[in-house]
């Protein structure tokens, strides 16, 4: 199987992807930087996870805090007056300031007590009650307690979020596998009958989307558009294009990432197979 055509199709396959995920991440996040992605959803599941949907209570009180949002001034009266919210919260940042603005961080045992029964949301202070008991008291366990659910409500926060980024990952996966006519099924039978096309590929340790499109168009695959392509696009077959580009904005979902290091198993495949160190490692592909 070793230098075979069923390799090259599949290294040329892999790169194709490669190149078309690169170009995807790279709008996504261009997107996500200009629309502030991450902030947002991170605001949305701090309000989700402290009851307070209007942001007019604790959440709000945790982003005019200074240790979870220091470039505001921390004068906030609802979210159009934050000017610089965070993209990430310490979950540690978090305890601390959510215990300081509950005046439950220290103090006697019913010094706390009290503070827990005047907090307004019946389930977070259900959640306090439940946490001192459980660390009877315990500053840094209270805090560590808070931390931990803090971190794992954020999980949820980066599932919602991962969702968002996969959907218009699809969208402009599509548009951009139509746009350059990368048509999977055209992509593979022309590799299968030129295997040669995939035999220049290397799989570099810093990819680009600048070095994969080069090297992309010095491979002379069928991917663009002609005349002739336009015409059959607009027969019977060209079913089988659109059937090829979503296989191709499919694929892409799997990210950048994972066709990069696919790329390098196949690669070393190809050649001289793992490192001792890919061997003792398990990183490498077995020859």
């Amino acid at each position: 199987m070793f230098n075979s055509t069923v390799l090259d199709v599949a290294v040329g396959l892999i790169f194709t992807f490669l190149a078309v995920s690169l170009a995807v991440s790279a709008i996504v996040e261009a997107l996500a930087s200009k629309r502030s992605w991450r902030s947002s959803t991170l605001l949305e599941g701090v309000k989700s996870l402290l009851n307070d949907p209007d942001f007019t209570g604790l959440a709000l009180q945790i982003y005019n805090h200074a240790l979870v949002n220091p470039r505001d001034p921390g004068t906030a009266k609802g979210a159009p007056d934050l000017k610089n919210t965070p993209s990430y919260i310490d979950p540690g940042q978090f305890a601390d300031a959510l215990l300081q603005i509950t005046k439950t961080a220290s103090g006697a045992p019913a010094t706390i007590e009290s503070a827990i029964g005047e907090i307004q949301d019946e389930q977070l202070r259900h959640l306090f009650k439940g946490i001192y008991d459980r660390t009877a008291g315990d500053a840094d366990r209270m805090r560590d307690a808070i931390a931990a659910w803090f971190d794992n409500g954020m999980d949820r926060v980066g599932g919602a979020y991962k969702r968002k980024t996969q959907r218009w990952s699809l969208i402009f996966a599509v548009v951009i596998a139509a746009a350059c006519n990368v048509d999977t099924i055209a992509v593979s039978r022309a590799l299968w009958q030129q295997p040669m096309l995939a035999r220049t590929i290397t799989a570099s340790e810093n990819p680009t989307l600048r070095a994969a499109a080069l090297q992309l168009e010095q491979l002379d695959l069928p991917v663009g558009w002609t005349c002739e392509r336009f015409k059959r696009l607009l027969s019977p077959s060209g079913v089988e294009m659109v059937v090829g580009w979503l296989i191709t904005a499919l694929a892409t979902l799997f990210g950048a990432p994972f066709w990069f290091d696919a790329l390098q198993q196949f690669v070393r495949l190809k050649g001289s197979g793992p490192s001792p160190l890919e061997k003792q490692t398990n990183t490498g592909a077995a020859a």
